[in-house]
């Protein structure tokens, strides 16, 4: 079917922005950090994107797409980027607003450290190229954030525990749940061969990844005040 990417991202988009404006919830109110952090998310995973796509890593299957791309990656790539992000943080402003939690405990922050470190070197250690990055790339940040000891990092694992609710069904769907053939698919010999259902365990991970970046930049003090 031409254009299902392009309509799971905006099934995606759309969820959160009809409750975006709902005066208790108010997420549209944060509309200039969310641009901030878009662009951080961008920079960072879409090179990776491109280069992995060049390489042969994964692609793209053309039945579903539109064919508009933009360095090598379909438009619908492009704006995943954008949408998932989006979406998935509302969950995390959600879940403060109803039940909030406002500290990290030492413990946490020390068993982070140690869970990077660990994600780090059992990642070397393999041969797929998407299993190494992803776990390296994790593993540093989970290292940064435990060091610098966040206040957020027991709400994000919380979100992100509900967030892959949606995420094995949106994933699901790219990986070919429910579909002839993948819309994303993946060469075996750069990941595990582990699957959720249709999904490589590395998506997961991969998911984590992009949404630390993307709360940080939420999180953070540290911006120009036009973005407060």
């Amino acid at each position: 079917m031409k254009g299902l990417y392009l309509l799971i991202d905006a099934f995606v988009f759309l969820g959160p922005l009809t409750r975006s404006f709902e005066p208790r919830i108010a997420y549209y109110s944060k509309w200039k950090r969310m641009l901030l952090a878009t662009f951080f998310t961008m920079i960072i995973m879409i090179p990776w994107d491109i280069l992995f796509t060049l390489e042969g890593y994964w692609g793209f299957n053309s039945d579903y797409l539109v064919d508009i791309y933009i360095a090598n990656l379909p438009i619908e790539e492009v704006l995943f980027f954008i949408v998932v992000p989006f979406a998935s943080y509302f969950i995390y402003e959600v879940m403060q607003l109803f039940f909030p939690i406002n500290f990290t405990p030492k413990l946490m922050h020390n068993t982070i450290i140690l869970v990077g470190a660990f994600l780090i070197y059992a990642s070397i250690q393999q041969k797929g190229m998407y299993t190494i990055l992803v776990g390296v790339t994790l593993g540093a940040e989970l290292i940064l954030a435990g060091l610098w000891k966040v206040k957020w990092l027991k709400s994000f694992f919380r979100s992100f525990l509900i967030m892959l609710i949606p995420f094995l069904l949106v994933n699901g769907l790219l990986t070919g749940s429910f579909l002839d053939n993948p819309i994303v698919w993946y060469s075996e010999s750069e990941i595990l061969g582990y699957r959720i259902f249709t999904i490589p365990v590395e998506d997961a991970f991969y998911c984590m990844d992009m949404m630390l970046i993307y709360t940080a930049v939420m999180q953070t003090k540290w911006i120009p005040k036009f973005f407060t």
